[in-house]
């Protein structure tokens, strides 16, 4: 009687038992994934241990339990995503809120879903950052609606995103915005990074189907300030700025204030929202008879690096907020507006700000270095670790007494660094070492110790002349390198013939 009463518990025991959630059943004492057709596994791949199976249910979203355990469903990757599970080993069940698909919280801390743990001083506190999100009617009316952003969430203290804290934040301030925005007292911040966008007049909202951002010294743009110089672009965010006349003093109507004086015309182009009593230009270049590096110009409002296209287009960026009339040039590379530091490799280039640099204390030291106090840079990237105080700078080479370098590079000799020499550009002698750039020549191939440079194009030693071919030395075959002599520019001889670099050069090159 008992045993024939047994059977159908033991057949519905191996039957799949639904769960709260449409996606999982119970199956053989395991939760099993019904797309997988598989148990839990953890990011190994192996199964995830859970501990009352019988007890697994959804709490919300992602975030489930087994009445023990808070079992959470996280993934890797976004446009390939990798999904995974895990538990939450001390959570306390029964103050467990979900807030969003990816915090939670509990009463002594907070979580996100990748498995982070957010030691919050006030749990109590926190929660998704709200943001006010427009909405079109029917009608083509618009209207705003509070919504919990997925990435930003706040207590007391700070302001999160992606579950990590954004230092120096204030929490108790707090606001959100569309579009990946979000400020408290101090700053504003973009998708968690502290911006130079003005806090106190920076504002949002809708024109043209699109939601606009901007402060008082220009629009912003995926977090960053653009240039607002030309006329059309003043005509843009004319409905914006006329529907909030709250606004005032912002780069709108200054620009509108000026955008009826006559243009600037410069080298052929026209270049309009600039005050043209106080217009000076600046030109940087490589050299006397270079190529122009680039332009900046600007007036007593701003200055602007010019990006030029073809003959009769352009395009200013701003980059500073000073008069053209303080830009100074430091030095091949870099330049200052007397309040910054900037870095300029070339014309097409914005030229890039250097971060925390006193202008007073920063000197230009050559081949691309620079150095502010106790800090080195190269090519406007500081370098950790170079003593900038005892920085020796020759021929594309820069030591200290611990690190070498070539064109910004690290290089490694054998030899004290008090020992180097540079014996003529792009060559550096390291005890019985010889290197053409970072390359060494061999000793078997030239005569270290009878090698001289005779000129910008030839060198001999004891047996051979050579061509000054960089980054290397290539033997003039013939030569007779005791009656070996460099004449005028380009050219050497010895007792049997004349020698012309270009032709050299030409004779060695590889085929294109």
């Amino acid at each position: 009687m008992n045993a024939a009463h047994n059977e159908p518990d033991d057949e519905q025991d191996d039957a799949p038992r639904p769960t709260n959630h449409p996606e999982y059943v119970i199956r053989d004492h395991a939760v099993v994934r019904l797309w997988r057709n598989l148990p839990l596994w953890t990011r190994e791949e192996t199964p995830l241990p859970i501990e009352r199976p019988q007890d697994f249910r959804c709490i919300r979203g992602r975030w489930f339990t087994d009445g023990v355990h808070v079992i959470v469903q996280a993934q890797q990757g976004a446009a390939i995503a990798r999904e995974y599970y895990y538990r939450i080993e001390d959570a306390d069940l029964a103050t467990f809120t979900v807030l969003n698909e990816r915090y939670a919280r509990d009463a002594h801390q907070a979580y996100f879903i990748t498995n982070r743990t957010i030691r919050t001083r006030s749990p109590h506190a926190f929660r998704p950052l709200d943001f006010e999100r427009w909405y079109e009617r029917d009608d083509g009316t618009l209207f705003t609606q509070m919504r919990p952003h997925e990435y930003y969430a706040v207590d007391q203290e700070s302001i999160y995103m992606n579950g990590r804290r954004i230092a120096g934040s204030d929490g108790a301030s707090a606001a959100g915005f569309e579009g990946g925005y979000a400020v408290d007292a101090q700053r504003v911040y973009y998708y968690g990074k502290p911006t130079d966008i003005d806090r106190d007049s920076f504002v949002t909202g809708p024109l043209d189907g699109r939601l606009r951002f901007t402060d008082r010294l220009g629009p912003i743009n995926h977090g960053k300030r653009m240039t607002a110089l030309e006329h059309r672009q003043i005509e843009e965010w004319n409905a914006f700025f006329q529907t909030r006349p709250h606004l005032q003093d912002y780069w709108w109507h200054r620009l509108r204030r000026r955008s009826d004086a006559p243009a600037v015309i410069y080298d052929g182009l026209r270049l309009a929202g600039l005050d043209a009593a106080s217009f000076a230009t600046h030109t940087f270049s490589y050299g006397a008879g270079w190529q122009t590096r680039g332009i900046a110009c600007g007036d007593a409002h701003g200055i602007h690096w010019l990006h030029r296209y073809g003959e009769h287009n352009a395009r200013l960026e701003r980059i500073s907020d000073q008069p053209v009339t303080a830009l100074r040039e430091l030095g091949m590379y870099y330049f200052t507006d007397g309040a910054v530091i900037f870095y300029s490799p070339n014309h097409y280039q914005t030229p890039t700000p250097l971060r925390r640099v006193a202008p007073e204390r920063f000197r230009v030291l050559g081949e691309g270095w620079a150095c502010d106090g106790s800090r080195a840079f190269y090519l406007g990237v500081e370098k950790k670790g170079v003593d900038a105080q005892r920085l020796h700078i020759d021929g594309g080479y820069a030591w200290d007494d611990a690190r070498l370098f070539h064109d910004g590079a690290p290089l490694v000799v054998d030899v004290p660094h008090d020992r180097l020499v540079v014996p003529h550009d792009g060559f550096l002698r390291a005890g019985d070492k010889l290197f053409a750039g970072r390359r060494p020549i061999s000793a078997r191939r030239v005569h270290l110790p009878t090698l001289e440079f005779l000129s910008d194009d030839f060198a001999r030693d004891a047996h051979k002349a050579y061509l000054i071919d960089y980054p290397g030395l290539t033997e003039i075959a013939g030569a007779d390198a005791a009656t070996f002599r460099a004449g005028g520019p380009g050219e050497a001889s010895d007792a049997r013939q004349r020698y012309d670099a270009k032709a050299l050069r030409a004779g060695v090159a590889p085929d294109t």
